[in-house]
């Protein structure tokens, strides 16, 4: 009993809908009412092909974790005395546990506290070292140290910098800078601002290597935990498919019928909407936003 490819999904849906409402349906006609089922369920069977659970081990992470949640779902509503079917059930539940687990742990970045307060330092260190250069460069135009401030504070200018941009380009610019400040040194150290751009720069050093640290912590999470329990969870479906196969084949029932017609449901479902374009990919996760509780560094 194979399935043509080409069978619809408003088959199925419009198949279970008709199960459900004649489930729930108290007729006074009893034989009239066990007849239309028994014939409802034929029509199904007729069209039968085994459930299938490969496409689960295309879909996206988070994709696969609401697919399996709602195959989970379905199993837990299911009520029958069948003992491998309750033994399969509890052990895709616990597989489906742990794949949750290991999906909210990869969106927890181990290395993001460490970066914020990095990011912290480097804003703190640079503020200062801006506020001290803008103080000379007000003094008035008689005063030598005045030029020498203002060519300083032109070089943030000229960077575009600001204290809000994203981790990596506000360390960049930080490095960077050191370039066209240097011949300023003697001035800047004069004026002991020279101490906080070192500071600033040891600071956007520290950046970037958590910024690289954090990308090969977050992929491996990913590709390590996450796609172990992955694995475990289709596995799980798999083994109790195999069940709700042979017991729609050997012993099919109404609320079998309807828990098959659900299932089914879901694969074309994520099928058609979630892997239309072909394997899902992940979109990468974006990067934090800085804490904001410093005044920016904006040119005037």
């Amino acid at each position: 009993m194979i399935l043509a490819e080409n069978w619809s999904k408003q088959s199925y849906s419009s198949n279970f809908c008709v199960i459900l409402r004649l489930l729930s349906f108290k007729s006074a006609n009893n034989k009239h009412y066990y007849s239309h089922l028994k014939t409802e369920r034929i029509k199904i069977m007729a069209d039968f092909e085994e459930l299938n659970f490969s496409y689960l081990g295309l879909l996206s992470n988070a994709h696969h974790d609401g697919v399996t949640q709602q195959i989970d779902d379905a199993m837990a509503f299911y009520e029958t005395d069948n003992a491998t079917f309750i033994k399969k059930s509890t052990a895709l539940h616990q597989a489906r546990l742990a794949e949750d687990e290991a999906w909210k742990k990869s969106q927890v970045d181990p290395v993001v506290k460490q970066l914020q307060a990095a990011d912290k330092q480097q804003d703190n260190y640079i503020s200062c070292f801006h506020s001290i250069v803008t103080g000379y460069a007000t003094l008035p135009e008689v005063e030598a140290q005045k030029a020498q401030a203002l060519a300083a504070k032109q070089v943030f200018k000229d960077f575009d910098f600001s204290i809000n941009d994203s981790y990596g380009a506000e360390s960049d610019k930080i490095i960077q800078m050191g370039q066209n400040l240097q011949p300023m040194q003697e001035f800047l150290t004069q004026i002991g601002a020279w101490q906080w751009y070192v500071k600033a720069a040891q600071s956007a050093q520290n950046v970037r290597s958590l910024l690289g640290e954090r990308a090969k912590t977050k992929g491996e999470t990913v590709k390590g935990e996450l796609k172990a329990a992955r694995r475990q969870t289709d596995l799980a479906v798999a083994d109790i498919y195999k069940t709700i196969n042979a017991m729609m084949d050997l012993m099919p029932s109404d609320a079998l019928t309807a828990l098959y017609t659900q299932l089914k449901g879901f694969e074309r479902y994520a099928k058609q909407y979630y892997l239309s374009k072909g394997k899902a990919e992940d979109e990468p996760e974006p990067e934090p936003e800085p804490d904001g509780d410093v005044t920016p560094v904006k040119p005037e």
